[in-house]
């Protein structure tokens, strides 16, 4: 509006019209809702902004005096009250979010308010989370923050989602790391001298059953079937149920633990293979990294995180001849496409048919 600065009005695809208001406020481009035309007429609109600018000649903000929900909504209270709560509903893995948002996104924007949250300030965060990790990181991050905006959005919280235009870093070749032949003994003797019993145990199964942490972490007892070599996964990550089929390794584990259960009071009452001790959030162990990590460096091995016992898993099934349908089976993957990391493992095949091709040239010859 040439007459008033600062009053915009926003024309929707469909064709609806909104008054806006846009303004600075602590040197930080703001914009607050004045309502739809014609509800709204163009004198109405003008005369908000005329009483927005009184308010901030007086150095306050006009969006949190007119103290509505959206307006005065933080981060960290959108997160607590919101978001959090909705995730726990729905997302099986909602407590990595919550670690995230503790850890990556409230010290930075938690204090701020929601509609105050620019494209830039989510940029900045998704940049530095690829400095301090790298691009596959820093991407789950910036699918976490679209998600939360996005609901905000559909909550009617806000009107755009200010990370709706953040683009994902290149992550280039997937992560490829897995114990080799020599490495593998190591590894299993240096758990063999922790003390942590469940915890050792709960790394022994990730390895020897290829699941995927919170699987293994959160496995019941009612759901393991000694006398059918199997475990019953109700829900996994995809959201579906799936059986996995114990080798003798995987099934020497759970009998020892299942053997010494009542001799412990950490074990005798608890519903769950891996119970947590009394106190803590769940009713079972979520973190291995202190007796992973000791192990790691009591073997010398470097470079090498708890999901990649599952790569082990896979590599060891590949090279052993089992094919990739057999694997994804294994897995629990939904999708061939994500067991196709391992198909260059499966070699000998390969190598045979070419070389079938190459005898059948020289018979030609």
């Amino acid at each position: 509006d040439i007459e008033c600065i600062g009053l915009h009005i926003r024309v929707s695809k469909n064709g609806r019209r909104f008054f806006q208001h846009r303004y600075r406020y602590l040197n930080r481009k703001m914009c607050i809702s004045l309502g739809e035309f014609p509800a709204i007429s163009v004198q109405e609109a003008r005369t908000r902004v005329a009483e927005h600018k009184a308010m901030l000649a007086r150095d306050k903000d006009p969006a949190i005096e007119r103290g509505k929900l959206r307006a005065d909504l933080t981060f960290e209270e959108y997160a607590d009250k919101h978001y959090i709560p909705h995730a726990k509903a729905h997302k099986q893995t909602w407590d990595d979010d919550y670690n995230l948002i503790n850890r990556r996104l409230d010290p930075i924007i938690g204090k701020l308010r929601l509609q105050t949250i620019t494209m830039k300030d989510l940029a900045m965060i998704h940049a530095k989370e690829k400095e301090r990790t790298s691009p596959c990181t820093a991407n789950h991050l910036l699918t976490t923050i679209k998600r939360m905006f996005n609901l905000a959005v559909k909550w009617g919280l806000i009107e755009k989602s200010p990370a709706a235009d953040l683009e994902k870093f290149k992550e280039g070749p997937l992560r490829e790391r897995y114990l080799s032949k020599e490495e593998i003994p190591r590894f299993l003797k240096a758990l063999d001298e922790s003390d942590d019993r469940l915890s050792v145990a709960a790394l022994r199964l990730l390895l020897f059953t290829g699941c995927r942490r919170e699987e293994i972490l959160s496995l019941q007892w009612g759901n393991v079937r000694f006398d059918e070599d199997r475990i019953y996964l109700p829900k996994t990550k995809n959201g579906l149920s799936r059986t996995v089929h114990l080798n003798a390794k995987a099934k020497e584990v759970l009998s020892d633990l299942h053997s010494r259960k009542e001799g412990e009071s950490r074990t005798r009452d608890s519903i769950y293979v891996f119970p947590s001790r009394q106190g803590t959030k769940k009713g079972y162990i979520y973190d291995l990294r202190k007796p992973f990590e000791h192990a790691c460096k009591l073997a010398g091995i470097e470079n090498f995180h708890v999901h990649d016992l599952r790569h082990t898993f896979a590599s060891i099934a590949v090279s052993s001849g089992a094919d990739l349908y057999a694997v994804q089976r294994l897995l629990g993957h939904s999708d061939i496409s994500m067991t196709q990391r391992y198909a260059h493992l499966a070699a000998d095949d390969l190598k045979r048919a070419t070389q079938g091709v190459s005898d059948m040239f020289e018979q030609a010859a």
